[in-house]
């Protein structure tokens, strides 16, 4: 079961990007159906959050050594997670139609976790292409 799990992971997040592609797509061909990528939005945000939780435990399980790393991971995501929360503005969602300031706050930390991660990956790339070469 364990050597499946990369596939798994593959398939999972082929299928999640290919529903937020068509979704992305309906969105700009009619922008009433704005909440709705909004709700895919949180509810992949809520599943990789899940997910990466669970691939913590496993890594624990299979490398229990592994503790302080896992427990690293895991205050990262809270602390990406607070400062997107703590950050979010909401104050825009007079500006579209049927959203509340609820779901603008949300969208709002999603993107700001979206760019926190996003960077944190272009800087691990970065960081691994000159450690690289400099070996």
């Amino acid at each position: 079961m364990l050597s499946k799990l990369p596939l798994i992971g593959r398939v999972l997040g082929i299928g999640l990007g290919l529903v937020g592609v068509v979704l992305f797509i309906m969105v700009a061909v009619n922008e009433n159906n704005a909440p709705g990528f909004v709700s895919f939005g949180m509810i992949s945000t809520i599943l990789g959050i899940i997910i990466a939780v669970l691939s913590f435990v496993l890594a624990l399980v299979v490398n229990p050594q592994g503790i302080k790393g896992v427990g690293i991971g895991l205050a990262a995501i809270l602390v990406i997670g607070l400062i997107s929360w703590f950050t979010a503005d909401g104050s825009d969602f007079n500006e579209y139609k049927d959203v509340t300031e609820a779901t603008s706050k949300a969208s709002s930390a999603m993107l700001t976790s979206f760019y926190i991660l996003f960077s944190g990956a272009i800087l691990a790339v970065v960081y691994s292409l000159v450690s690289r070469v400099t070996k």
